[in-house]
Formats: C-alpha cells, sequence, structure tokens
C-alpha cells in the first residue's frame, strides 16, 4: 500500500520533528541563501533539500524571514564561539590575533556555507534589512576587538593616538576578507593572485604574514 496519501501526507506534516531534522532544515536553508541570497533563496527548494514538504516548514517558521533569522542565529552563535575561544587563547593581542586568524582558518573549511551567505546578504541594497542585519551580525565582533584594542593601548603596547574603534573597523574588515578567501571560490582566487598559490595554500604561513602586518599597522610594542 502506498504510503503517499492525503492521510499520510497530514500524518507527516503533524509528527513532531527530531532535533535533527529541525536542524537539517535551517543547514539546507543557510546553503540556498549562501547560493541564491534572500531574496532569490525558495522555501520549496529548502524543503526538497531537507527532505521535508514546504508545510512541516511553515509548522516551524512562519516564513522565509523567520526561517533566515534562524540561520542567521545559528551562523552567529557560531562566529561567536570563534571569538570566544581566540579571547580565551589569547592573553595578549598579538596571541589573540593568532588565535583568531587560526579560527577564522578552520571555521571557513568547516562551515563555509555560512561566510558565503554573509557575503550574498551583505551584498544586497535592502537598506532596512541592512541594518538590522548590521546590528545583529557586527555588534559582538566590534565590540571584542574594540575592548582588545582600548586595553593594549591602555597598556601602552600600540599606537595612542589610535582610534580604537577605526582601529577595530579596519581590522575586521581584513578578517572578513579572509573568511571570503577561504570560501568564496573568486576571493580565494584572489588570494592566489595576490600571495601566490603557495603562500596562499600555508595557513601557518599566512597566519605569520598577517600577525605581522596587523602588529606591523598597529605600532604594536611587545
Amino acid at each position: 500500500m502506498s504510503t503517499n496519501t492525503p492521510s499520510a501526507k497530514v500524518e507527516t506534516m503533524l509528527k513532531k520533528l527530531t532535533e535533527t531534522q529541525q536542524a537539517q532544515i535551517v543547514d539546507k536553508a543557510i546553503e540556498e541563501f549562501a547560493r541564491k541570497g534572500y531574496k532569490g533563496a525558495g522555501l520549496s527548494n529548502i524543503a526538497r533539500s531537507a527532505g521535508v514538504s514546504v508545510g512541516v516548514i511553515y509548522k516551524y517558521y512562519k516564513d522565509k524571514e523567520e526561517l533566515f533569522g534562524a540561520c542567521v542565529s545559528k551562523s552567529i552563535a557560531y562566529l561567536d564561539e570563534v571569538l570566544t575561544t581566540a579571547g580565551q587563547e589569547g592573553s595578549d593581542l598579538p596571541e589573540m590575533i593568532r588565535s583568531l586568524i587560526r579560527q577564522t582558518q578552520a571555521a571557513s573549511g568547516e562551515h563555509p556555507e555560512y561566510f558565503r551567505m554573509y557575503h550574498q546578504i551583505t551584498a544586497g541594497d535592502d537598506a532596512a534589512q541592512a541594518a538590522k542585519l548590521a546590528e545583529i551580525i557586527e555588534r559582538p565582533s566590534a565590540k571584542a576587538y574594540k575592548a582588545a584594542l582600548r586595553k593594549a593601548r591602555k597598556e601602552g603596547r600600540i599606537d595612542e593616538e589610535l582610534d580604537t574603534g577605526a582601529g577595530a573597523f579596519f581590522f575586521d574588515n581584513l578578517m572578513m576578507m579572509l573568511h571570503y578567501a577561504y570560501s568564496c571560490a573568486y576571493y580565494s582566487e584572489r588570494m592566489n593572485i595576490y600571495c601566490g598559490k603557495k603562500l596562499a595554500s600555508s595557513g601557518k604561513k599566512m597566519e605569520d604574514q598577517m600577525v605581522r602586518f596587523v602588529l606591523n599597522g598597529l605600532g604594536y610594542r611587545g
């Protein structure tokens, strides 16, 4: 007897998904948003990839915007872990920067779809959505970077005339491009062109060069 009947479909929709199945929906949605951006992403594609019906998605999320919010929340939580780990491993500014670069390289390799999603959504021209997303995405890293720079400046380790907000912004720009270099094809090739494939393929050497560049730019005094 076929299970593809109206009653079977209703039963499937009513059945509560496991946490793993719910996580699968979010993961597949992240992949869809990473490929097509917010406007181009389709719930039908997400449902098909996750092996559920669109109706099941609506059971857990009222619309695409709410599902997108869940995707952003999941990836932000992951990035917060990266920041936290870097802060715990780095007792001073050079160690924190080195740890952050290393964690970024690892994170971009482990979950490239998170950063491809950011690349898609940050390139959009929806001003209202951009403001909301920027507040959610950027606030944690801005807070962490500014605190680290204020501490180093207070200790006399970096240029005393450096504005910590501007310094944090410029540093985050470098980190953002590093994320993209390890997760987006175009930026990966861009890294190869500038650095050469031999250097670009060595995570440790790239780490060393970036630490040197950042500390020199900050006027760091060890």
